[in-house]
């Protein structure tokens, strides 16, 4: 396969979607810890919701590819759904980013060729309890937000600056990569570039370190709500913690510039793609908060029409 995907918005032609093995009784769960019937429907409907995806795409004339989770061996509460964390596009390079232990089997699901490898480091080099050391290099994809020759990459708790270091290397020097410090974890859970004009972003996030390079791009902050302590986010499960938001962070795939596709999407979401002249299609899965991913996380664009340049640049 020839690879070409240089931004999270240019004409989609192939993506891998994730998938699960729903006859797997080792499936686990570290989400409220389910268990039995509750953690079995759980699987069951992210599967359909999964399945709806890929036809939707696939409708639209996208080629779909999917993991083989039937080949990943150890516990996991999904071995092959949050795939961007492992895998991803710059240009035309597919890379495996760095993953800990607990994903020694995951290259097996993955029937791709592989251009770039990150090194493996057990979890003890990589971590000091809960805090990223910096003595081995460490990068997970979905720390990446891919806008052509600009980069934009957080570097706490799932990445480090030897990360950077490596994917420079990889990738050339005719990339800038942006550092991210304000920001924990991954990228893509806080902002979300639509197309080369607009860019969502956690209201809660500070984006002083991304404004210089987009001075052409409308910005739109998205308000978090908590939920009331008393909301049932699930049968029999109940939670104090849960944020709730009109879903339009990283819960969103861009067909095209102009068509993203979105989980639970609300009227006033769909009119606020509208009145930015962007079609939205929405697809139900209600469980999203128990998985805590979105569609971002779920699936990894291998080829793009577009190539490498600045999409930021109007001079």
């Amino acid at each position: 396969m020839q690879y070409n995907s240089y931004t999270e918005w240019d004409p989609l032609r192939s993506m891998m979607v994730a998938d699960i093995d729903t006859d797997n009784t080792a499936i686990a769960s570290d989400i409220f810890k389910l268990q039995g019937k509750h953690l079995s429907t759980l699987v069951e409907k992210t599967k359909k919701m999964l399945d709806t995806l890929s036809d939707t795409l696939s409708d639209r004339g996208v080629e779909i590819i999917r993991p083989n989770p039937k080949n990943f061996t150890g516990k996991h509460r999904f071995p092959c759904l949050n795939i961007r964390d492992r895998l991803g596009v710059v240009g035309k390079k597919l890379l495996q980013y760095s993953h800990g232990e607990d994903y020694k089997s995951l290259p097996a699901c993955y029937d791709l060729p592989v251009n770039f490898t990150f090194p493996r480091f057990s979890n003890h080099m990589i971590w000091n309890g809960e805090q990223m050391m910096n003595d081995v290099p460490y990068l997970e994809g979905a720390n990446l937000i891919r806008c052509g020759n600009i980069i934009f990459c957080t570097i706490e708790d799932t990445g480090n600056e030897l990360g950077i270091d490596v994917l420079h290397n990889v990738i050339g020097n005719e990339y800038t990569i942006v550092p991210i410090t304000k920001v924990k974890n991954h990228l893509d859970a806080h902002i979300n570039f639509i197309n080369d004009k607009l860019m969502l972003y956690d209201a809660r996030m500070d984006i002083s370190e991304i404004r210089p390079h987009i001075p052409n791009v409308k910005t739109v902050p998205i308000v978090y709500e908590k939920s009331k302590e008393t909301d049932i986010v699930w049968p029999d499960i109940q939670d104090d913690d849960i944020e709730n938001t009109n879903l339009l962070m990283s819960n969103t795939i861009s067909i095209d510039p102009e068509t993203v596709i979105c989980l639970n999407a609300k009227y006033n979401d769909i009119e606020f793609f509208h009145t930015n002249g962007i079609h939205c299609i929405s697809i139900d899965w209600p469980e999203q908060w128990l998985v805590n991913a979105g569609l971002h996380c779920f699936t990894v664009d291998l080829i793009r029409d577009g190539k490498l340049r600045n999409p930021f640049d109007k001079t």
